[in-house]
């Protein structure tokens, strides 16, 4: 669940990005920035949740 949202606030990101500052959305710069805000998300988790979650995350690319 927390991916899908990371994901989707990451869209929104660079959707703001393209109407407010006039930046190319690209799908690289929306990969960086949602696997380090993912990365972040992760110390939130038990070490068990956390280590399923990373391998679940680098599963993704």
């Amino acid at each position: 669940m927390e991916i899908f949202i990371i994901a989707s606030w990451h869209i929104w990101m660079q959707r703001n990005n393209f109407i407010f500052y006039r930046g190319r959305p690209s799908f690289i710069s929306w990969k960086t920035s949602f696997y380090e805000e993912a990365k972040l998300q992760a110390f939130r988790l038990s070490e068990e949740k956390q280590h399923a979650f990373l391998l679940r995350l680098d599963s993704l690319s």
